[in-house]
């Protein structure tokens, strides 16, 4: 009888799901083509799926980490399935000081390294650290200048060629946030060529950041760390009901290709699309 009903039950809730990513699907539609890149495939994670991977994406090149507001994820990239998670990643003393949200995360050398903070009243922001192998909590954590982060601390990106450590203002950034990766003390900040606003996440390539803007048509930036410099990259051209979230850049035999999240209107799916650029 139990076997039968768990049959029953897993039936049921594929077909559910099935429902349900029909709905979102034509919801997002028509999808958007992208301005200035190629969308490549992508990746669509459902319900439970997706509260686990809803605000934060890196990548090591073998797996894809994820964060969920509470939560770690560690993915096969060839599969799509959760290998390791962390269902309650914040660390108690985080915990007790009203820290409830994870952001953007970052991947080095064996690490990730969250941004976490209180939302909404934005008073402790942190830097905590987590082994990628185990998505434990190694213990270290950092708090955070609040003079730079007046609305949380939304994302992180690790340099570790440069020992740095980036942080950003969520709105209307004016300068690039530069932290020593050793203790996360203040090296400079560095004064940008534009502002940049409702920045959720990005990654590194070649030295250069890449950003995902939750604005208007859902952009990609690329940021020059040393200089300052920031551009247009490209545009997804999503849905204006699709919230952008967090990126990261995977390098590949044939050049990058730019893995960003976008949680669907409904909140129940979270899409990872990965785009190459124009030729």
């Amino acid at each position: 009888m139990f076997t039968f009903f768990s049959s029953g039950f897993s039936k049921f809730w594929a077909l559910l799901t099935a429902i349900l990513l029909t709905i979102t699907i034509n919801a997002e539609s028509p999808p958007g083509v992208p301005d200035g890149a190629v969308l490549v495939t992508s990746h669509t994670y459902m319900l439970d799926q997706a509260l686990t991977r809803g605000q934060g994406v890196t990548t090591d090149g073998q797996y894809f980490y994820f964060s969920g507001n509470l939560f770690l994820n560690k993915t096969d990239m060839q599969t799509n399935k959760t290998l390791v998670k962390n269902v309650m990643a914040i660390p108690p003393q985080l915990l007790l000081l009203g820290d409830n949200h994870i952001g953007g995360i970052s991947y080095y050398d064996g690490k990730i390294y969250a941004p976490i903070e209180d939302g909404s009243a934005y008073q402790h922001p942190y830097i905590a650290i987590f082994d990628a192998a185990t998505l434990k909590f190694t213990g270290k954590y950092y708090a955070m200048p609040l003079e730079l982060h007046d609305a949380g601390i939304p994302w992180c990106i690790v340099d570790g060629p440069r020992g740095y450590l980036y942080t950003m203002e969520w709105s209307n950034a004016t300068v690039l946030n530069v932290f020593n990766l050793n203790d996360m003390s203040l090296v400079k900040t560095v004064p940008l060529s534009m502002p940049l606003d409702r920045i959720q996440g990005g990654g590194i390539y070649d030295g250069n950041l890449y950003l995902s803007m939750d604005v208007g048509s859902k952009s990609v930036y690329k940021l020059n760390p040393v200089t300052g410099a920031a551009s247009l990259l490209f545009k997804c051209n999503l849905s204006p009901d699709v919230e952008a979230e967090s990126m990261t850049v995977l390098s590949t035999d044939k050049g990058p290709l730019f893995c960003v999240m976008g949680i669907g209107p409904k909140r129940i799916n979270m899409v990872l699309r990965e785009y190459k650029l124009a030729d």
